[in-house]
């Protein structure tokens, strides 16, 4: 790797880094740590699993799906409605 890079991609690492430190020690001098912390949960929570929302909404779909399956409506059914033009 190019010296020169290399020492960019340090440089913007320590960067972010210092800053995120920056923002974290401000956040609780100023006395708003719970905010602070709340929020941190909830960006590690979504880093974790960040289609929790869209998988929750795929189980209530399959669950609705088999449910209408298990009541005897199939796809026949539904082709049985459509050829009636």
């Amino acid at each position: 790797m190019d010296p020169g890079k290399a020492g960019l991609v340090i440089c913007l690492t320590l960067f972010i880094v210092i800053g995120i430190n920056a923002a974290i020690y401000a956040s609780i001098r100023r006395g708003n740590t719970v905010g602070q912390i709340e929020l941190l949960r909830k960006a590690a929570k979504r880093a974790r699993n960040p289609w929790e929302d869209e998988d929750e909404a795929l189980k209530e779909l399959s669950k609705r799906v088999s449910e209408l399956r298990k009541d005897g409506y199939d796809e026949a059914h539904d082709r049985d409605f459509s050829n009636d033009e």
